[in-house]
């Protein structure tokens, strides 16, 4: 492995950076996104359960202490609960516009060492290419085992730019579902806490 690497020339090294970068992103958004949607149908009865026993104030001051995207969606839900619905739905609004990008965060790196690495590949295959008609004009052509072992270090880096993205496109892909399915929980949760505070009449 350490062979072909040193082969593909100094462009393996930015490539060895994507690949890194890339499923460090990766980990860290599948396991942010995994703590983010676990056990928020438990989460939400127990939120239900405190608002009948404690009403609005208790509640919302053990919300505070939660980082879930969601959570703090449904605090200013249940904080704005005693409003008709449209100045609910605004109010929520604010809060989501600063909580929701958080799960996009990193998402847009990841799309860009997705497109850099096959052209930065096919950059590396280019320099080889370069290399060899140095080669040819330089009278070598008749020299078949330099000329494929350049063709070989050439084509290397394409090969190595295209096996990291492939892979992390797939990743990418399974992510954004993740991400949209969490949109769409927050969203169905947040009418859903609406209507129990509204019909249950809770009270602070």
């Amino acid at each position: 492995m350490m062979t072909l690497f040193l082969k593909g020339g100094p462009i393996m090294y930015p490539l060895l950076l994507c690949s890194i970068v890339g499923l460090f992103i990766c980990i860290q958004k599948l396991l942010y996104l995994n703590h983010q949607s676990q056990k928020n149908d438990a989460f939400i009865e127990q939120i239900k359960e405190r608002l009948l026993q404690y009403g609005k104030s208790y509640t919302l001051k053990e919300l505070r202490s939660h980082r879930k995207v969601l959570l703090k969606i449904l605090a200013q839900t249940i904080k704005l609960s005693h409003l008709p619905k449209e100045d609910i739905k605004d109010g929520v609004k604010e809060v989501s516009y600063i909580e929701l990008p958080k799960l996009d965060q990193h998402m847009s790196l990841l799309s860009s060492i997705i497109t850099t690495a096959p052209i930065l590949g096919l950059f590396g295959t280019v320099l080889g290419l370069v290399d060899i008609f140095n080669v040819i004009s330089g009278g070598q052509i008749g020299d078949m085992t330099a000329l494929s072992s350049g063709i070989s270090q050439a084509l290397l880096t394409t090969v190595t730019g295209i096996g990291i993205a492939i892979p992390l496109i797939f990743i990418q892909q399974h992510i954004s579902q993740k991400i949209e399915r969490l949109i769409m929980q927050t969203e169905r949760s947040m009418y859903e806490m609406i209507h129990f505070c509204q019909q249950s009449n809770i009270q602070a």
